[in-house]
């Protein structure tokens, strides 16, 4: 116990490495693309417009609002699922500083998540554009905003610590990890309404973390008919969970961390 709180004080003094890291990593991500940050903002406007002509004539009459219901849930899925997917390598790319200066070894998978937020900051440009003119009504909800963000961040640094611990060990992990983000992807109700889904099936969905955050973001941006309470206790109970997990099996491991990157 004392060990772990001696880590998390360890990456508050490190809060400028903190920052020079999230730096490093969104200025990598983009070094050699001719649209630079630019892909930041269309990417989720180039994916909703595949579901959109894809899905649309299927679901588009049984939400309101399809086309921000789809931005919306894009734009929450890959704050998570970017931020996951690249920092399950965070140690084993960062090996050279791991082995040369003492460091909190926690913090590369961190900054990984921190540059994701990033890039979420500037993906809510296009999002506010379709919203102002679509005629769309923004949310009374929108102060709840920032905890939103602040359980999927802690969620998601959840899983990038379980997976970048245990991919230094298991270099498969990589592999299985993608698999299940496209699974998780078409099960986290990202461009159809849950309750096209069976009673069943719609109880299980009440057990995926992010079909919460991304009902959360929607009510907080435009949906006001979503039940916010109950997809904050399930938020927040599901970001306890995973942090917890993830920071127990980073813990038991990190001093080993060193001897197999």
């Amino acid at each position: 116990m004392f060990r772990s709180l001696e880590e998390f004080s360890e990456i508050l003094r490190y809060k400028e490495l903190l920052r020079n890291l999230i730096a490093r990593d969104i200025k990598k991500r983009y070094k050699r693309s001719t649209l630079g940050f630019l892909w930041v903002m269309l990417d989720p406007l180039l994916m909703m417009l595949v579901f959109y002509i894809i899905f649309s004539g299927l679901f588009g009459k049984t939400v309101g609002n399809y086309t921000a219901y789809v931005i919306t849930g894009i734009i929450m899925w890959q704050l998570f699922a970017q931020g996951t997917k690249v920092s399950s390598m965070a140690f084993i790319h960062n090996r050279n500083l791991i082995s040369k200066i003492h460091l909190p070894t926690a913090i590369f998978p961190i900054a990984i998540v921190g540059s994701s937020v990033a890039h979420f900051i500037f993906s809510l440009v296009p999002l506010f554009i379709i919203i102002l003119f679509s005629g769309t009504i923004p949310s009374y909800y929108i102060p709840l905003l920032p905890v939103t963000i602040a359980l999927i961040v802690i969620f998601s640094v959840g899983i990038s610590l379980t997976i970048s611990t245990l991919t230094v060990f298991f270099h498969d992990v990589v592999y299985i990890y993608d698999v299940i983000l496209i699974g998780w992807m078409y099960l986290s109700a990202i461009f159809y309404p849950v309750t096209i889904l069976p009673q069943k099936l719609q109880i299980l969905m009440s057990l995926n973390p992010l079909y919460h955050y991304i009902s959360l973001f929607r009510a907080c941006i435009y949906d006001t008919t979503l039940p916010i309470i109950e997809h904050l206790i399930f938020g927040t109970a599901f970001s306890i969970i995973s942090f917890a997990i993830g920071w127990t099996i980073y813990h038991q491991n990190r001093d080993k961390i060193i001897f197999y990157i």
